[in-house]
This record gives structure tokens, C-alpha cells and sequence, in this order.
């Protein structure tokens, strides 16, 4: 019995692992093309479109905060088979996101000036910055309508079809984008604005995938739209206690990682420039172990609904087991990497180059650590609705330890780079030990499917 279950439990995990792992780089691609594309019209216009995605930036943080909670009830909902529930659960996300995605459509659409003057002071960047966010402004309120219906597809394991509708909104990107930004086939060429225009269309040709998947399998949970405002004041207090937390935490953390970036522009320039290319490295990373953590997250919210405690633990087992081999593999692979990347950025035999090596090789040492504290973190803990305790880890690693030693590294004992971003390890040395014991504890397991 227990054979067949663990094989069942890595069917599960890698059906659920590659589409999340596909689908979380086709969609960080889409504000990336807009960057890369209208780099080639010029220095103010990257700059505006770079300004602009700012306010995604932004926009993101309340999207991530309410669809987090999203997936952890709807997962625990799911394993109850408890499809009533569910509509509560999105009818609550929708209306968190349906309001945020009006606001900042509305303050986009009619104030883009002083929207842009926030992010520049430049006529020219700001100039073509209104441009871009009086056209893209639609995009905000299609992704508040995207993000609700990409969750719940997870909490109930229909990743596959996220997969496809993301990497047709990217393909659909690359052609309007160019259509529209140069001028192709007859049509004027609008520049930045063309690439906002290619950012609507991408949203509203993914949004229109999802329901049209919707209507066609005849989904379980459209049936279960016309409970979608029946939730009650209670059910949406509970709500935001979990959506609230994971959005200060998501806010703090970014706010926290800029701040990392000015100690180390202050070094000096050649290890600002490394750790640019870090940075990128680092993201690609995250990709291979969010969407591991993002699966146990979907999984273990699944069994803990159903009721199956035993098999809860099981599976956390198997997902500590799994984030170490990930982690090892991902690290030996970044070490062969190494020369590659020194060699695609063109830095072999420069000190930024020597920097970069450097710190690479400590983010190998990192990426095992990291991963085992991200299953806990990002998976294991979420899946229980732990979020106060996921704040308290994050937080207090970034805000109390990382930033304090990294000031320290290098503005009191000026250290080199490499000595300064390996305070990186430290703040995973501290998660570590903090992680295992909550996780014995078993604080974390907390059924949230109580809405009636």
C-alpha cells in the first residue's frame, strides 16, 4: 500500500512541478519582452516601459497576497470535495482583486502623469512612460480576473491547462508586440504604446483560454459561480487574515532585496554589475524551487482537506527528501554553469568577472539549504495556512539578520562582495533550524475549509 502511494505521490508532484515550473517563466517573460523589445526605439523609452512595470510591481503585491490565500483554501476545500466552499473562496478573492484591479485601472487611465512622476523626473522617460500606462491600464483589471482563475486551477491540480494558456499569451506577445511597436503589415507604428496594446491583448487572449477551458469541461467549480457573493462577513475576516500576511510579507521582502542592491552599489561598480547578473541567476533558480514548493503546497492542502493526517506527514517526508536531491542538483549544475556564464556576459578575466564567480560558487553552497527552507516556507507551512509564522521566518531573516550583517560586511568592515553576499547563507542557517522545529511541532497543520 505504502508503495503505491509513493508512487502515486511522485505522479502527482511532477504532473503538478512542470507546468507550474514552465508557467512561472513564460509569465515573468511577458514585462521582460516589452523591455527587450522596445530597447531597440531607445535609452528613454526602456526606461519609461522599466518605470511603468513598477506599478505591476506594485499592483502584484495585493494579486499575490489574495491568490496565496486562494490556493491554500481552495487546496483544503478540494480534498473535502467541497466544491460549495470553493465558490465562497473565489467569490471573497474576486472581490479583493476585482476592486484593486478598478483602482489601479481607474489611476492609471486618468492620472498617468503623476503615476510616472513617482518613478522619474525625467520629460523625456516620463513623456513616453503616460504613453505606455494610458494603453496598458486595461491589463491591470484582466489580471485581477486571471490571478483568482490561475489559483484555484492549481489548488485543484489543473496546472497543464495555466501552462498552455500563458505560453499562448506569450506567443500572441512576441507577434502583436511587433505588429504594433514597429509598424508591420500595414499598421502604424505606435512604439511604446504598441507595446501596451500588445500587453492587453496578451491578457485578454489568456483570460479568454481559462474560461473558455472553463465552459468547455464544463468545470465543477463554474457550476459553483452563483455562490460566489454568498460568503459571509466571518468567512471574509478569516480570509484576509491569511491574504493580509502573505502580501506584507511579499511587500517587506521585495523592499528588503533593494535594499541589498544599494549596499552593494556602494562597493563599488564592477560588484554591482555582479550581482545584476546574480540577481537573473538567482531568479532562474527560484523557478526550479518555488515550483517544487508551489506542488507541496497544492498537495499536502489537498490531503490535510481530506482529512488524511497520516498520509499529511508522509508526503512532508517525501517533499524534504525531494527538496534536498533538488537542491543538490540544482547547485552541482550552477557549478558547471559557471565558466558558461562568465563567458555569455563577456566578464572572463575582468574583476566583475572574478566577482561573479565568486558568488556564484556561494550560491551553490546556498541552493540546499535555501531549498529545504522553501519547501518548509513556501510549501509545508502555507499548506497549513501558517502565514504569521511564514512572516516571522522571512521577515525576521531579511530585516533582522541578512541587511544588519550586510551593512556591516560592508560598510563598517568593508569586505569584499563575495564576504558580503554570504550573508545570504547566514539568514538560511537561521530559517533552517527555526523550520525543523515548527515543523515537529506540528503548529503549522491548520484545517481551513470552515467556510458554510
Amino acid at each position: 500500500m505504502i508503495a503505491g502511494e509513493t508512487k502515486d505521490f511522485y505522479k502527482r508532484t511532477f504532473r503538478t512541478v512542470f507546468p507550474l515550473m514552465v508557467q512561472s517563466l513564460l509569465s515573468s517573460s511577458v514585462n521582460f519582452t516589452d523591455q527587450v523589445m522596445v530597447g531597440r526605439l531607445g535609452v528613454s523609452e526602456i526606461a519609461a516601459v522599466g518605470a511603468a512595470n513598477k506599478i505591476y510591481s506594485i499592483f502584484y503585491l495585493v494579486l499575490y497576497g489574495t491568490c496565496s490565500a486562494l490556493v491554500m483554501f481552495v487546496a483544503q476545500s478540494w480534498g473535502q470535495k467541497d466544491t460549495d466552499a470553493i465558490g465562497k473562496e473565489m467569490g471573497m478573492a474576486f472581490t479583493v482583486t476585482i476592486l484593486w484591479g478598478i483602482l489601479v485601472t481607474t489611476a492609471t487611465a486618468i492620472f498617468p502623469d503623476q503615476c510616472m512622476q513617482m518613478f522619474s523626473a525625467e520629460d523625456a522617460v516620463r513623456d513616453s512612460g503616460v504613453r505606455y500606462l494610458t494603453w496598458v491600464s486595461p491589463s491591470y483589471l484582466l489580471l485581477s480576473l486571471i490571478y483568482p482563475l490561475n489559483y484555484m486551477l492549481r489548488g485543484t491540480q489543473r496546472v497543464t491547462v495555466i501552462m498552455f494558456s500563458t505560453a499562448s499569451a506569450v506567443a500572441v506577445k512576441l507577434l502583436v508586440n511587433d505588429v504594433f511597436i514597429f509598424g508591420r503589415w500595414g499598421m502604424p507604428a505606435m512604439g511604446v504604446a504598441g507595446a501596451a496594446f500588445g500587453t492587453v491583448f496578451t491578457r485578454a487572449t489568456e483570460l479568454l483560454i481559462l474560461i473558455l477551458y472553463l465552459a468547455v469541461t464544463k468545470n465543477e467549480i463554474l457550476q459553483k459561480m452563483s455562490l460566489m457573493l454568498t460568503y459571509t462577513f466571518r468567512d471574509m475576516r478569516l480570509f484576509l487574515s491569511k491574504a493580509l500576511p502573505l502580501a506584507g510579507n511579499e511587500f517587506l521582502w521585495g523592499v528588503g532585496t533593494t535594499l541589498y542592491f544599494v549596499i552593494y552599489g556602494r562597493i563599488g561598480t564592477e560588484a554591482l554589475a555582479a550581482m545584476s547578473i546574480m540577481s537573473t541567476l538567482q531568479t532562474l533558480e527560484q523557478t526550479f524551487v518555488l515550483s517544487f514548493s508551489g506542488a507541496s503546497a497544492v498537495i499536502i492542502g489537498n490531503e490535510i482537506g481530506a482529512g488524511n493526517r497520516k498520509r499529511v506527514y508522509r508526503d512532508c517526508a517525501r517533499f524534504h527528501r525531494l527538496a534536498l536531491i533538488v537542491g543538490i542538483a540544482v547547485s552541482a549544475a550552477l557549478l558547471l554553469l559557471i565558466k558558461p556564464v562568465l563567458s555569455i556576459y563577456r566578464v572572463e578575466g575582468t574583476l566583475t568577472g572574478t566577482y561573479l564567480a565568486q558568488c556564484m560558487m556561494v550560491l551553490c553552497a546556498f541552493l540546499i539549504i535555501n531549498t529545504y527552507n522553501a519547501m518548509n516556507v513556501e510549501g509545508i507551512f502555507r499548506s497549513g495556512g501558517d502565514v504569521k509564522f511564514v512572516l516571522l521566518m522571512d521577515m525576521g531573516g531579511i530585516w533582522f539578520i541578512g541587511l544588519p550583517l550586510t551593512f556591516l560586511l560592508s560598510e563598517v568592515f568593508h569586505q569584499e562582495i563575495v564576504v558580503v553576499y554570504a550573508a545570504f547563507i547566514v539568514t538560511e542557517l537561521y530559517k533552517l533550524p527555526l523550520g525543523i522545529w515548527r515543523y515537529k511541532s506540528g503548529k503549522w497543520l491548520k484545517e481551513l475549509a470552515i467556510l458554510q
